[in-house]
């Protein structure tokens, strides 16, 4: 699926709007994302990167397109494509996001910061953006001075429509429908559940990075456009309250509130909630596995919203469910025959 006028929004999440793909449970989608860098520049995506060194034709046409769009009182300066929706998925149930792949669209990326943006704020007194280049065989991007930023490239959103109560939502905070989260685990071979609050989900994603460390304290990460492919499933009934993740080896719980002691709460709660509501533990056994074993880290420092993701490795988890895959949210699911959307 194209980034395009037709597909495209700026950031603003709407409880009501129409799906711009529907899909059947079980299909992978393709989506041909475009970073907000230079969309929201006022001399242009052109000029904004011709002065960092990047000629015109290298400068992706869709990003033109969007950059002419009229930005929405309330929306973030993110790019959103979508929504997409998934047949079947009603409120109270779970949309899975198995992320398959994150490619480069372009061989670079800008982390940009200035002043007011990001943890320390009062630091800069002028706006600066770096150009970072990808080497020929995506493994780093240089930084300068010998240093090598591992390329680990990952969507900053991924998102379910919200609530009707809370009506249109800026995409900048994240919340219970995800978003702007900038969880960098959320890799390939990562899976998302999201709670639906809407016939379809609604799904959408966006603000694509190269790399980042956890908290994205100077406000950016490598905003570097990508090509993203995901497969969704439906878990029926799920009754998920925020965000929950997984790979290979670790579950992740979430915890989202614009005060940082309240994340840390709400994701201690949901690492409980997690191991006596779907491993079926006690409350008080749960309460202190939860701190012999997880792991909490700031995943989101700087967007109103703070990210706290308690981590646990399903090695601590397998002797509760004899071995056997560890699940992640209860009751059913709709897992049919997949396909693919491009």
């Amino acid at each position: 699926m194209e980034t395009s006028r037709k597909t495209a929004s700026w950031g603003l999440f709407v409880p009501d709007s129409e799906p711009v793909l529907t899909v059947k449970p079980g299909a992978c989608v393709t989506v041909n994302t475009v970073s907000w860098t230079g969309a929201t520049a006022p001399e242009g995506p052109i000029a904004y990167f011709r002065a960092l060194g990047v000629p015109a034709d290298q400068v992706l046409p869709e990003l033109l397109e969007v950059a002419a769009m009229p930005r929405p009182e309330g929306s973030s300066g993110h790019v959103l494509t979508g929504p997409i929706g998934v047949e079947g998925a009603e409120p109270g149930d779970v949309l899975e996001i198995r992320v398959l792949d994150v490619s480069p669209r372009v061989p670079y990326g800008v982390n940009s910061s200035g002043p007011g943006l990001g943890v320390l704020g009062d630091l800069l007194e002028r706006r600066t953006s770096r150009l970072l280049r990808l080497d020929p065989e995506q493994r780093f991007y240089a930084f300068g001075g010998g240093i090598e930023i591992p390329f680990r490239p990952f969507a900053g959103i991924m998102a379910v429509a919200p609530p009707t109560g809370v009506g249109a939502v800026s995409a900048n905070p994240p919340g219970r429908w995800g978003g702007n989260m900038d969880f960098r685990d959320l890799v390939a071979g990562s899976t998302l559940y999201l709670p639906v609050f809407q016939p379809g989900g609604m799904y959408y994603t966006g603000d694509t990075h190269g790399a980042q460390g956890h908290g994205e304290v100077n406000q950016t990460a490598v905003e570097h456009s990508m090509k993203v492919t995901v497969q969704f499933f439906v878990h029926k009934g799920g009754a998920l309250k925020f965000p929950r993740a997984e790979n290979r080896d670790h579950v992740w719980c979430t915890g989202i509130h614009a005060d940082l002691n309240l994340a840390m709460r709400i994701a201690a709660e949901e690492v409980v909630d997690y191991l006596v509501g779907v491993l079926g533990m006690t409350g008080v056994e749960a309460y202190r596995l939860a701190s012999l074993v997880a792991d909490f880290k700031v995943a989101e420092a700087v967007n109103v919203n703070k990210v706290v993701i308690a981590e646990i490795h399903k090695d601590r988890l397998r002797p509760l469910v004899g071995g056997a895959d560890v699940p992640i949210v209860g009751r059913g699911h709709h897992r049919p025959a997949g396909s693919s959307v491009s």
